[in-house]
């Protein structure tokens, strides 16, 4: 697992049940500085995240964990 993956795997554990989507994670589990830097830099880490079935996503595009999720 990436840094990258496991940023965002420590942000969506805050909130388990609830989607949010790419910007929000992308702002939020790094900080804004590093975002305004790199505003897209979660869509790959978010991809591999899915594949590996450790985050799902909606049909709106939103990203949650998936409800197995039992850490890592």
């Amino acid at each position: 697992m990436t840094a990258a993956e496991f940023e965002i795997i420590e942000f969506l554990k805050l909130n388990p049940g609830t989607f949010f989507n790419r910007k929000e994670i992308s702002r939020k589990a790094r900080g804004r500085s590093e975002f305004e830097e790199d505003p897209h830099w979660a869509a790959a880490p978010l991809a591999a995240l899915v594949v590996q079935k450790y985050v799902i996503q909606n049909d709106s595009g939103h990203y949650r964990l998936c409800d197995n999720f039992d850490g890592i």
